[in-house]
């Protein structure tokens, strides 16, 4: 396996990679200059060939995790071979003010200030995202949303390591495309939906286990931020379950939603998996869930389902949706009680998909 930690000049991947003991790291800039010492003096033109050379012969390699880099302002330097050369590509992403501060006090990064930061990291962010969705990819965002940055790399360490020993999001999305096929044999059409606040009116984890997180604040919801949310539900499910006696009899369910999702549904959550496996058996419906189901895997179960012919519906409420909503036949958007959107589609590009409010037919 071969991993691309991408992100900003001074975000702090030299760190982090200094920290991997468990597989061969490889300093990006540092190689290629070692490699090809005439690089930074070479034009535009030879630069892109150096690129590409670098990439192949790389590309020799069986296992590492290099940093590289998308993007110098405007300037796009990723390339077809850098796409090539990587099984899985992870950003770290670091608050813009907090990068700022960091390029100012850099003196080969001060050249940067000038940039649009926040800018620059999102559409650094988006066209990798879209990349690995073309190519069906693993893509996974790092941030931290109390701090804007990492004062502790533990947790990205772990990650890193967890994704070498087999964690994806791509593969858990085949395996549960070929679950649904199998349960779909015959059935032209399959509807896939969001659990927490489409098909239940509230989330699930706050009503039964009072379980509240940032881990979603920054609006990523890849792998990263599922894989630690199911860490999070996995400890406080175990003291509720040690104390009490607890039941999902009590949940509201969105009604409306479920009548409009048909017979061949599946609830697709990184919600907590015991609570919305006696939600789905009480509503027998399918549940696929747990710490992998990231907005990545629901988009690319979407995309597998597409391309083995079927007709696929899809309902959802949020950004953790957004992509299987847009990859979908149909798209259902579930508003909220008010008629407004999630926050978390705030200045999304939202056409083609249809509006749901609950009360209303779909």
């Amino acid at each position: 396996m071969r991993i691309g930690l991408y992100g900003l000049p001074c975000a702090g991947k030299t760190y982090i990679l200094d920290k991997l003991n468990f597989v061969k790291v490889i300093h990006g800039s540092e190689t290629m200059k070692k490699w090809f010492p005439d690089f930074d003096k070479s034009d535009n033109e030879r630069k892109e060939r150096i690129r590409e050379q670098f990439a192949k012969r790389l590309s020799r390699e069986p296992e590492f995790i290099m940093d590289g880099h998308f993007a110098f302002g405007d300037t796009v330097v990723f390339t077809e071979s850098d796409g090539k050369l990587y099984d899985v590509f992870i950003y770290l992403y670091i608050n813009p003010h907090i990068l700022y501060e960091r390029m100012s006090a850099s003196k080969k990064n001060q050249k940067y200030l000038d940039a649009d930061i926040e800018q620059w990291q999102r559409n650094e962010i988006n066209g990798l995202r879209m990349y690995c969705h073309q190519q069906n990819k693993d893509f996974y965002v790092l941030d931290n949303p109390i701090l804007g940055y990492f004062e502790d790399v533990t947790e990205p360490v772990e990650f890193i390591r967890t994704v070498f020993h087999g964690f994806s999001c791509v593969e858990y999305a085949r395996s549960c495309t070929e679950k649904i096929l199998d349960e779909s044999f015959g059935c032209d059409d399959v509807t896939l939906s969001d659990g927490d606040k489409t098909i239940s009116e509230k989330d699930t984890c706050c009503e039964v286990f009072n379980y509240v997180t940032n881990l979603f604040d920054g609006n990523f919801y890849t792998g990263y931020q599922t894989w630690k949310n199911a860490a999070n539900i996995q400890k406080i499910k175990q003291k509720f379950m040690a104390e009490s006696i607890w039941s999902v009899s009590s949940l509201e369910i969105n009604n409306t939603i479920v009548e409009d999702l048909g017979s061949n549904a599946y609830i697709l959550t990184c919600g907590c998996g015991a609570i919305w496996e006696r939600i789905g058996k009480k509503l027998r419906m399918h549940v696929l869930c747990g710490s992998q189901m990231s907005a990545e895997t629901k988009y690319y179960i979407a995309k597998f389902l597409h391309a083995s012919g079927k007709h696929v519906k899809a309902f959802g409420d949020s950004m953790s949706d957004y992509y299987m909503l847009k990859e979908a036949d149909e798209g259902f958007l579930v508003l909220k009680s008010d008629g407004t959107i999630s926050r978390s589609l705030k200045n999304i590009n939202l056409e083609g998909l249809q509006f749901v409010r609950i009360g209303e037919n779909g």
